[in-house]
């Protein structure tokens, strides 16, 4: 029971994800090209993996780009 009740969630996860992603998408306009670390200061509550997430999601719904690799990752608006 309790696995059913972590996939269906309380309605609150989507909706601090979608701030959390706006965030991001609103810094990454400021300052184009910009590395997660510059990023995960700015992103109150949430863990630099939780931003490489979200990262990544941007990525793959085509909304940001990222070039290089690893720690020289940078990010900009697509």
């Amino acid at each position: 029971m309790s696995s059913i009740k972590k996939e269906q969630g309380n309605g609150n996860g989507s909706k601090r994800k979608d701030m959390r992603k706006m965030t991001i998408l609103n810094f990454i306009k400021g300052h184009n090209n910009t590395s997660i670390k510059d990023i995960v200061p700015n992103i109150v509550g949430c863990s630099e993996k939780t931003v490489q997430r979200e990262l990544l999601e941007l990525i793959n719904e085509g909304k940001i780009l990222k070039t290089g690799e690893r720690r020289w990752s940078r990010y900009s608006i697509k």
